[in-house]
């Protein structure tokens, strides 16, 4: 995780998925010093990203309870790997699913940058699957 981006939106997953976490957890997993993550924070609540802070020995960063977020937003690898799933499920004649198949393939490649894009036709065209 080299960008400050990347572990900006790894900071809002941690947040998501570990509950309430500390400064200091916060920091080790990101890789990051504390005021690092107290600056990571501050930009996820510009976007609008509501966060406690607890200070204490059992304080700690938390998403406001039942704040629910946007679509998710995955990584170039998260959504290529994806994206082979569902043109593996095309290419296995999954019938019965074909239109959500068809539906949630167009979803991601609008939203996937040209280079994914680029990199997922070449995928598609030179690999295929015998059963």
């Amino acid at each position: 995780m080299d960008r400050p981006t990347t572990r900006v939106l790894a900071a809002l997953e941690l947040l998501q998925t570990q509950g309430r976490i500390s400064g200091s957890e916060l920091a080790r997993k990101l890789d990051v010093d504390v005021r690092t993550v107290r600056r990571y924070i501050g930009i996820l609540e510009e976007l609008g990203i509501p966060i406690t802070a607890d200070r204490g020995r059992f304080g700690g960063y938390a998403l406001v309870a039942g704040f629910k977020l946007p679509p998710m937003m995955f990584t170039d690898d998260e959504a290529l790997a994806l994206s082979v799933g569902l043109l593996a499920a095309r290419s296995l004649g999954l019938a019965d699913a074909a239109p959500s198949i068809a539906s949630a393939q167009a979803k991601l490649e609008r939203v996937m940058p040209v280079r994914l894009n680029r990199r997922l036709r070449a995928i598609d065209e030179t690999v295929a699957l015998d059963l």
